[in-house]
């Protein structure tokens, strides 16, 4: 024998008596599959302030938890200008929304969309005529299941 062979089989005894040290059953430490889902509180209200250029648009997106109407509102417009807000699903490369439904606010006045959704990801998307002087700011108020 080797002098590495005496520690090898020693270490081996240690192995094997240290994993046959429990006799009781084991409890796991969190439940799978037992807990009930987390409670839909319904409906989500989110405000998404943003600014938009001459020509352009800016887009977020929210989750519908359950099926029901999404609302989005146009509102806090500044300088006073026509902005057309937008209500759909986001595009597959990220870069908008494929819109369902739009309204333009006009001269800067508060305008509604409202459209209805299923479990799922959707987006609004606010955008700016070309014809427009300078940046706007705004504020959308989206609510939905």
């Amino acid at each position: 024998m080797t002098r590495l062979q005496p520690h090898l089989a020693l270490l081996l005894a240690a192995l094997l008596g240290s994993s046959a040290c429990s006799d009781g059953p084991t409890t796991p430490t969190s439940p799978t599959g037992s807990q009930p889902p987390a409670a839909v509180t319904t409906p989500v209200r989110v405000t998404f302030p943003g600014a938009v250029g001459p020509g352009g648009s800016v887009s977020r997106t929210f989750y519908a938890q359950i099926p029901g109407t999404a609302t989005a509102v146009l509102s806090s417009i500044s300088p006073a200008t026509a902005l057309t807000i937008g209500l759909g699903i986001p595009r597959a490369d990220g870069t908008g929304c494929l819109l369902a439904h739009s309204a333009t606010a006009g001269g800067g006045a508060a305008t509604q969309i409202s459209g209805a959704v299923s479990v799922g990801t959707y987006c609004v998307q606010v955008f700016a005529p070309a014809q427009t002087a300078n940046s706007v700011t705004f504020t959308v108020v989206v609510e939905h299941p």
